[in-house]
C-alpha cells in the first residue's frame, strides 16, 4: 500500500517529530510512505520570504503532482498547508486523499489573519473534495462541521528512545519545545523554580536573559536530567484542541508533569503523575510546580514511574495511529 504524504515540514526539523512517528507506525502496518516536502523524496519549494511561503509551496505542489505517476499511489495525506495546491491535481488523478490538521494558525496580527484565511479555504476544499480527515483531538473534531470518515490521531511517543529520569536533590523544571513568542514562555520565568527552557524559536534570545535556555539537541538526555515537565499555554481557544507531543515525551522520560488542560489530555485527568491547570492561569501553574518540586526525591520518582508506565500503555505511536490506519484502509482506492 503506497501512500503520498504532502507536508511543508522538513523531516530534519524538530517540529517534524510527529510526522516521523506517525510514518514509522504506518510503515509497521504495511504502508509504504513517500513524502512531498522541501526535503522529501518529491521535493517542492517553499519560500522563506515573509508572506510568500504559502503561495510558492502550493504552486510547487501543483507543478510536481502534474509531473508524477499518481496511479502508483492508493491514497494521499495532505496537511492543510498544501490543500490548495494539491486538491485539484489529486481530483484529476482520481487519487483519494485525506486532510491532516495538527497545527492550526496561532500567530496573531495581520500575518495570523492571512493564515486563518488560508486555513479556512483549505478546509472548505477538504469538505468538498477530500475523502476524510485526521485531526489531533476530540475537541478539534467536535468543533468542525464534518460528515465524512474521520480519525483522531493524538500525539504519541517512541518510548524506546527515552530513559527514565534519575531526579535531582534540587528539582529542575524543564519546558521543551518551541520557544516562539506566541507561547508567552516569559511567564514561566516568573514561577520561582529552577527552570530550563529547551528548544528553538524567535523568542529564545529574549528568554535567555530571563532563564537558562539551551538549543535543540538530544531530547532524551535533556529530559533524563530533569525532575518535572511543564507545558503552560496561553488562554486562547486555538490551544484548547491541542494534543501535546511534549507531555507524551515527558511521560516517556519518567517525569511528573504540570500541563494546561487541553482536549488531548482529558483521558489522563485522574492520573497521579499529571497536574492539569486552566489555560493561561499563572497562579495555578506556580502552585502546581511548587507542589511537585517540594515532594521528596522518592515521591517524584514514584510519580515518574507511573508516567512512564502510562506512556508505554497508551501513548505509543502504534496505539495513536490505529484510527488513522483504519480510515486510510476505508478510503483508499
Amino acid at each position: 500500500m503506497k501512500l503520498l504524504w504532502i507536508t511543508h515540514r522538513r523531516q530534519s526539523e524538530m517540529s517534524a517529530t510527529t510526522q516521523r512517528g506517525i510514518a514509522s507506525a504506518l510503515n509497521k502496518r504495511g504502508w509504504k510512505i513517500e513524502f512531498m516536502s522541501p526535503d522529501g523524496q518529491h521535493r517542492v519549494e517553499r519560500s522563506t520570504r515573509l508572506g510568500r511561503g504559502h503561495q510558492t509551496f502550493n504552486r510547487s505542489i501543483a507543478e510536481k503532482l502534474r509531473s508524477m505517476e499518481l496511479d502508483n499511489y492508493c491514497v494521499a495525506i495532505v496537511e492543510w498547508t498544501g490543500v490548495q495546491g494539491a486538491s485539484g491535481e489529486l481530483l484529476s488523478a482520481q487519487l483519494p486523499w485525506v486532510i491532516m490538521d495538527r497545527s492550526p494558525p496561532i500567530t496573531s496580527g495581520i500575518i495570523g489573519w492571512v493564515q486563518r484565511r488560508q486555513y479556512d479555504k483549505a478546509w472548505r476544499l477538504a469538505r468538498n473534495l477530500s475523502k476524510g480527515r485526521a485531526v489531533k483531538s476530540a475537541y478539534m473534531a467536535a468543533s468542525q462541521d464534518w460528515q465524512k470518515p474521520s480519525a483522531i490521531v493524538p500525539a504519541g511517543v517512541d518510548i524506546t528512545a527515552f530513559v527514565s529520569a534519575t531526579m535531582n536533590d534540587s528539582p529542575l523544571v524543564v519546558c521543551h519545545g518551541s520557544l516562539d513568542r506566541s507561547r508567552e514562555l516569559n511567564r514561566l520565568t516568573k514561577m520561582g523554580v529552577n527552570l530550563l527552557l529547551f528548544g528553538e524559536g524567535n523568542d529564545s534570545q529574549r528568554l535567555s536573559t530571563m532563564a537558562r535556555v539551551e538549543g535543540s539537541g538530544d531530547v532524551s538526555s535533556q529530559l533524563s536530567g530533569a525532575d518535572v515537565g511543564v507545558l503552560h499555554l496561553p488562554n486562547r481557544d486555538v490551544w484548547r484542541h491541542a494534543s501535546p507531543l511534549k507531555v507524551a515525551e515527558y511521560a516517556a522520560a519518567g517525569l511528573p508533569v504540570v500541563a494546561s488542560e487541553v482536549s488531548g489530555l482529558e483521558r489522563y485527568r485522574d492520573a497521579e503523575w499529571l497536574k492539569l491547570i486552566p489555560l493561561g492561569d499563572d497562579e495555578a501553574c506556580r502552585t502546581a510546580l511548587h507542589t511537585l518540586c517540594e515532594l521528596s526525591l522518592e515521591e517524584r520518582r514514584r510519580l515518574g514511574t507511573l508516567a512512564r508506565q502510562e506512556a508505554g500503555r497508551s501513548m505509543t505511536w502504534e496505539n495513536c495511529t490505529e484510527a488513522l490506519h483504519e480510515m486510510l484502509l476505508e478510503v483508499k482506492r
